[in-house]
């Protein structure tokens, strides 16, 4: 019996053993068929795994910055503001998340890692409390200049074959009051989540009876105090808020603070959202003055909830600007990117997929949605199928760590998605998305376009090979059409000066060229559905008008279909197009007369195109409610019926072996261009100075060029001085008043130059400027006074038009005065600030200076 029971038991674990091996067999060849067919096997997209640095202080901690797996370019952390004061410490916090790192190695350097002022390590790293966190200092010795831009880029250590490297911009200097603005933002910030704390507020913010309070999404220091307050909303804060220096000098500093919110909406279902808020503040030895503020709210999809009265799914609190959608089969599925997330609704079968994800789960993760990446739709199809991008800093997966685009493809009816390739570039998130955003665009061919830095790149995504087809684009230069496959570039950067304009098809690579004729001047319009439209201008009409922006009275438009062909042309007897736009399928035209070589307004006029009928489109559409105010919704057509909440499905991606990286080009032929950044974002990109600068000054920020230098900045000061001006250069001709002047700028900067000398010389004024002076001239014609007396608050003179033959110097303000030096009286005078500035109205706004930063 003990024989046949040891007999037994040998069969048993035999079948058990055979069983085991078909089960590992039949996995394998599961495996294998999805290698096959997919060319990989898929897993769901990993969590954030990196380390985050940051700067720690006794007013706070703030700064927080991510792991890059490389050396990325100094202007991705631009509006990120390490503040060195005289003792020259630094305080550093590591959340380390379980990787055994025990110093932390640093370079401190201006122009590049690769010429370091100072560089070294720090050894001695302290157990913090709290989970995961390691504290460590270091104090620097190099000398500082003041207002000058310097880096640190520090580094660890994750494995033998991985470093992670943190940047921020250090800014030296006494008096820029941080931990007051850290101290003030803080406290204003934790007040928002008690109501018992209304009070200690509402003291800092300008309630207007004219605000819109009927959203909740963006409220700024004109709300009302309820509205601050998230009106009914009980509001509970899920993350501890990470706090960004992004604007500092003597006189203000702008602070960014980000967490995220929660509360319960709909039963027990609860709405998480994505809280972000800009504080501008001014100190003063009596009090903090805020002098702006300005928060969004934006909720995350929810797919339990649903308005199914009104045949609508819900996307909450949400500014209809950031959504991204498109929808297919009659409206039956819809694809759409909601706070960093895209999602895939399909109503037959009633499921939503979780596309794609910045943010993980856990909302109290540091490293969950941060603002420095973004999503964009290329193309959506009948079966659901999505191409889409993920760009910026990748904050999980395959490429965490790095910087670049991620082209991706969802299959839906496999429900993964497949990368198609990486494209590694330096460029800034805040730039990629005006680029892509404005302009991206995949062919059959799997060739990839798209505009980036000034640079206009082909890249064929099977053999890896990226083409820069044009450089030193301008924005202005590029033109797309809706589906983005006709593009129109036109070939001068100055749209004053353009004599061509190049329409390409990127599915088939035709061109057709267009040009102006003898003494015209041509420019891009736009496109209406697939129909090109540009007009021609004569070249003397052309130029820049009083405050700078571009002139170009139009006295034909032409309109050409996608080959190129001749559809119609437009022109008005003795009328001139001077200003356009094009909303859906209309052309709306701002129509002006010639009066003494100026144009005015004389009408409006437009063309509209017939419209296709389309009853299955899913459109946006805001419901208000007394708690939730105005919220987002999905509208279907009404032969859909949206009756139950979709069930959640979880998305995979590929993971193979293969390549899919590509380095994308840099021309390093870029055109001078000015961006406005205000409450630490880009406001927009310009191609005058003073019309960048008139921007800057509504918006209340600063105004950078390509190689970040700040050219402008939104300062308060009440009294400023050129110092060491006070000789006056005579001349008794106004004729050569200008040249006097130029002398007195020479002057100040230790350079000997006559008057004789300058009228004899050749070139524009800027250029006559740096001879001068030996820093670069600027025009800045257009700017209104007040506008200019920054360069004076700056140490700068201005040159400025009395009449139309004299030249002036303005050389220092107050609140009520002026003074100038006037080479034709001699003498120096102080006047009233209100008469002197109606003086330079009327000889134009003619102002010029220069920029002295080393």
């Amino acid at each position: 019996m003990k024989m046949r029971d040891k007999d037994g038991v040998k069969v048993i674990l035999l079948r058990i053993i055979v069983a085991i091996a078909l089960f590992i067999a039949a996995f394998t060849w599961f495996n294998y068929q999805e290698i096959r067919n997919k060319g990989n096997v898929t897993a769901e997209l990993t969590d954030p795994s990196y380390p985050v640095l940051e700067i720690s202080g006794e007013a706070g901690d703030y700064n927080q910055m991510l792991g890059y797996q490389e050396e990325i370019d100094s202007s991705l952390v631009r509006s990120q503001i390490t503040v060195l004061e005289s003792d020259r410490d630094i305080s550093l916090k590591l959340y380390h998340y379980g990787y055994d790192i025990t110093a932390i190695q640093y370079v401190l350097y201006q122009e590049s890692p690769d010429e370091p002022l100072e560089k070294g390590t720090i050894n001695k790293l302290k157990k913090a409390k709290g989970i995961d966190v390691k504290k460590g200092s270091l104090h620097l010795e190099s000398d500082f200049k003041s207002r000058e831009n310097y880096y640190l880029r520090f580094a660890v250590r994750l494995n033998n074959n991985t470093q992670a490297f943190f940047y921020t911009r250090v800014l030296y200097g006494e008096g820029m009051h941080l931990a007051d603005y850290l101290t003030f933002a803080r406290k204003f910030h934790d007040n928002l989540f008690s109501r018992e704390k209304m009070e200690e507020n509402a003291i800092y913010l300008e309630p207007s009876e004219t605000a819109v309070d009927n959203t909740l999404e963006n409220v700024t220091i004109s709300s009302s105090v309820e509205s601050v307050f998230f009106g009914d909303l009980e509001i509970k804060e899920g993350s501890e808020p990470r706090i960004y220096v992004q604007e500092l000098n003597s006189t203000y500093g702008v602070l960014q603070i980000n967490t995220q919110g929660s509360c319960a909406v709909s039963g027990d279902q609860i709405q998480n959202y994505d809280i972000t808020e800009t504080y501008k503040v001014r100190y003063t030895p009596e009090r903090i003055y805020l002098l702006d503020y300005q928060r969004t709210m934006d909720a995350y999809y929810n797919e339990n909830l649903i308005d199914s009265s009104n045949n609508m799914v819900t996307l909450g609190i949400q500014n209809r600007n950031n959504i991204d959608y498109r929808s297919a089969d009659k409206g039956r599925k819809v694809a759409f990117v909601q706070n960093g997330q895209l999602w895939y609704y399909n109503y037959d079968s009633s499921d939503v997929a979780k596309v794609f994800s910045f943010s993980s789960e856990n909302p109290a993760d540091r490293r969950n949605d941060l603002s420095c990446h973004g999503l964009r739709i290329l193309s959506f199809n009948k079966d659901g199928d999505i191409t889409y991008l993920a760009y910026g800093y990748i904050n999980r997966g395959h490429h965490e760590g790095k910087n670049g685009i991620l082209i991706m493809k969802y299959d839906a009816k496999e429900n993964y998605s497949k990368e198609i390739a990486f494209l590694s570039t330096s460029i800034p998130y805040e730039s990629l998305k005006e680029d892509l955003s404005e302009f991206a665009y995949l062919n059959p061919d799997n060739i990839f376009y798209c505009r980036l830095a000034g640079d206009f790149h082909e890249i064929n995504l099977k053999n890896k090979k990226d083409k820069i087809l044009q450089s030193g684009l301008a924005y202005s230069n590029l033109t797309a059409s809706v589906d983005q496959n006709l593009i129109a570039i036109e070939e001068s950067r100055k749209a004053a000066d353009n004599k061509k304009i190049t329409l390409i098809n990127l599915d088939n690579g035709k061109e057709k060229v267009f040009t102006a004729g003898k003494s015209k001047r041509i420019k891009a319009v736009g496109f209406l559905t697939n129909d090109f439209i540009y007009g021609t201008a004569s070249e003397e009409d052309t130029g820049a008008t009083a405050d700078g922006d571009v002139l170009f009275p139009m006295s034909v438009l032409h309109i050409v279909d996608s080959e190129g062909n001749k559809v119609k042309d437009y022109s008005r007897k003795k009328r001139y197009v001077t200003q356009t736009s094009i909303k859906g399928s209309v052309l709306n035209m701002t129509l002006s007369k010639k009066e003494n070589n100026t144009f005015k307004e004389a009408g409006e006029d437009f063309i509209r195109y017939k419209e296709e009928s389309n009853t299955s489109d899913v459109t946006l559409s805001y419901k208000y409610s007394h708690t939730m105010r105005n919220q987002l919704y999905l509208k279907f057509p009404d032969y859909i019926y949206i009756q139950i909440a979709p069930d959640l499905t979880q998305t995979h991606f590929s993971v193979d072996g293969d390549d899919r990286n590509i380095s994308l080009k840099k021309s390093g032929q870029t055109t001078l261009q000015y961006m406005v950044y205000a409450e630490g974002e880009k406001r927009g990109v310009y191609s005058s100075l003073p019309q960048a600068i008139s921007v800057a000054d509504e918006e209340r920020g600063n105004v950078i060029d390509n190689s970040d230098k700040v050219l402008w900045e939104c300062v308060f000061p009440d009294y400023g001085i050129v110092a060491g001006m006070d000789e006056v250069i005579r001349t008794k001709e106004e004729r050569r008043s200008l040249e006097a002047c130029l002398a007195m700028m020479a002057a100040l900067n230790a350079r000997k130059r006559s008057i004789e000398s300058i009228y004899a010389a050749s070139g524009t004024i800027e250029n006559r400027i740096e001879d001068c002076t030996g820093y670069p001239g600027i025009n800045l014609s257009g700017c209104s006074v007040d506008e200019v007396l920054y360069y004076v608050s700056e140490g700068m003179p201005i040159l400025a038009r009395y009449n139309n033959k004299r030249y002036v110097i303005l050389m220092s303000y107050n609140a009520t005065r002026l003074r100038y030096l006037d080479p034709v009286t001699g003498k120096s005078t102080a006047t009233d600030r209100k008469g002197l500035t109606s003086q330079f109205e009327k000889a134009g706004n003619e102002f010029y200076s220069y920029l002295i930063r080393e």
